[in-house]
């Protein structure tokens, strides 16, 4: 067992599913225009994302409990890649509905399984390391939105660039799996009085899992804001190039990153409530200036400001989340709270596109701003989850 090689391959899952996401948020003008879609269907088509998420969270559950987080982490290392695919090529609605499907999929199900994957190294590790695997998901954020903004403007075509990109990362995924630490399967069929005691236990735990996986589907959904609706914001409320509108996200990505660089130091010394009250706080707050920001140059701050305020508030709830309730069911209580986090992710923004229909897009992306609310007031409960 390589432990800095396991370290290693679980960066790369979570670059590549930040990469992904990151690559299709970029590409969204280009994919609207190609299809001819108003923001109000574009906002419909969103929530199949969430659908395909939900999917993902009952399928990777059960795989990491009863085959291992290496197994799962590399299939969904593959499909993460290859969902790219459907948005590459989509020329309806409904072609274009069914990639949204296969997209929330794939990026829910890498997530589920990486996180799975990313507690069992912590466990080896004997020292904090979660939120530093955290920050690869932006470091692959950011070379999505800036290897988006180089191929736009060298003149590719979304057919081009996701398709090659999502093979190449599929193709590595299936190498990188190899470097994962062992499967570990904590449910087994041998014992099933065990198994029934363990998952009546497991059912009075169940409402602290849903609102560990509430509040962390609203910071996701904040996050969501930024990529998939920061490069419409700036393209048509600030009137940049779509080329230049992808630094909306690049911004949001350098925020997260530096956030996430120092989220354990911080959290050692003021607590892992203080990082998800303040960061929503300036998260909600970044939102709201939006609305008012007078220039490109001073949205690019506050969607900077944004990246560094939400950088935290999410993987301090699913470490919290992950360790609720029993270990044999530990796999399928991280998928009900990364797939309710993913749901709310993909299908969150999509509230967006359809407040458009009575609101401007630099008003309708204030919804965020009443999730940081939330968070803030459910956050003393955090506390309280069993572990």
């Amino acid at each position: 067992m390589n432990l800095l090689k396991s370290k290693i391959a679980v960066c790369f899952f979570f670059f590549s599913g930040g990469s992904s996401l990151a690559l299709w948020a970029v590409h969204i003008p280009l994919i609207e225009d190609a299809v001819g879609i108003t923001y109000a269907t574009l906002g419909a088509l969103l929530m199949f994302s969430g659908l395909g998420g939900f999917a993902a969270m009952q399928v990777y559950g059960w795989i990491i409990d009863h085959i291992g987080a290496k197994t799962a982490t590399g299939l969904g290392g593959i499909i993460v890649g290859l969902s790219l695919l459907g948005p590459a090529f989509a020329t309806n609605v409904w072609s274009l509905g069914f990639a949204i499907f296969l997209l929330g999929f794939g990026v829910a199900g890498v997530d589920v399984a990486m996180n799975a994957a990313a507690l069992q190294v912590e466990k080896v590790n004997k020292k904090a390391i979660f939120t530093f695997f955290h920050l690869f998901w932006s470091v692959g954020g950011l070379f999505g939105a800036t290897f988006g903004f180089a191929t736009i403007s060298s003149g590719f075509v979304q057919s081009q660039t996701l398709s090659i990109t999502g093979i190449v990362l599929s193709l590595t995924g299936a190498l990188a799996a190899f470097w994962l630490l062992p499967n570990e399967v904590v449910a087994t069929r041998e014992n099933k009085t065990e198994n029934k005691q363990s998952a009546i236990a497991n059912k009075r735990v169940f409402p602290f899992v849903i609102l560990a996986g509430l509040m962390a589907a609203s910071g996701a959904i904040i996050e969501g804001v930024a990529h998939d609706w920061s490069a419409l914001y700036l393209a048509d409320i600030q009137g940049v190039t779509v080329a230049l509108a992808a630094w909306g996200l690049a911004a949001f990505n350098i925020g997260m990153i530096l956030g996430r660089i120092f989220i354990d130091r911080i959290v050692e010394v003021k607590g892992r409530g203080f990082i998800i009250s303040w960061g929503s706080l300036l998260g909600g707050i970044a939102i709201a200036a939006q609305a008012f920001a007078p220039n490109f140059e001073t949205s690019i701050a506050l969607w900077f400001l944004l990246g560094l305020g939400i950088s935290g508030v999410v993987p301090q709830i699913f470490a919290a989340g992950g360790e609720i309730g029993e270990a044999s069911h530990s796999g399928r209580n991280m998928a009900r709270v990364v797939g309710i986090t993913y749901i709310g992710a993909l299908a969150g923004p999509s509230a967006i596109g359809l407040l458009t229909a009575i609101f401007p897009l630099n008003v309708a992306i204030g919804w965020g701003t009443i999730l940081a609310i939330f968070i803030l007031i459910a956050n003393p409960r955090l506390e309280k989850l069993p572990k």
